[in-house]
């Protein structure tokens, strides 16, 4: 009887100890999967065309104040891939390129939905100037930053292209160059 109990005891005791043996790494696991969670709140980086708008009087230049946000970003931050701060250009796919090539109109440039700066598009088919504002045009899969269009002469333009909140997300993104 004293040896069935012995070996009882043996084998509830190594079972004890295999148990200890996994019990710590389906921990660590756990916790791992528990916190390492996407990070939602990355600063997003979109261009959104304007729903409605209106110029200042005598200028190509949007009035903040009567400027609103299309419901979905036109550029959405997945579809830049990179932010070039000395050209002034962002790189995006083609999807994002193809958005932007021909179209007319407003923009503003945001970081999560707050508004960096706002602007014109101009593709460079177009004959009409704009050298008050910030405008961007298309070309390959770039999107050219300038102060205005098709050159600047002599006009302060605010330039907001390098502004530190965007210039912060998209480091933080690893997209700048």
């Amino acid at each position: 009887m004293a040896s069935c109990n012995a070996y009882h005891n043996f084998i509830v005791s190594n079972k004890k100890s295999d148990m200890k043996h996994y019990t710590f790494p389906i921990i660590v696991a756990c916790l791992l999967f528990i916190t390492c969670k996407k990070n939602d709140n990355e600063a997003k980086v979109e261009i959104y065309a304007l729903k409605t708008y209106s110029l200042v009087p005598t200028q190509c230049k949007v009035e903040p104040t009567s400027a609103v946000l299309a419901d979905t970003p036109l550029i959405k931050n997945e579809n830049i891939l990179g932010y070039s701060q000395a050209a002034y250009e962002f790189m995006v796919d083609s999807a994002g390129s193809s958005k932007v090539r021909d179209l007319q109109g407003a923009f503003a440039v945001t970081v999560n939905k707050q508004i960096i700066y706002y602007g014109i598009f101009k593709p460079f088919t177009s004959s009409s100037s704009c050298n008050q504002s910030i405008t961007i045009s298309a070309i390959s899969n770039k999107l050219m930053v300038r102060l205005g269009y098709p050159t600047l002469t002599g006009i302060y333009i605010d330039d907001q292209r390098n502004n530190p909140i965007l210039i912060t997300a998209l480091q933080k993104q690893g997209k700048l160059q």
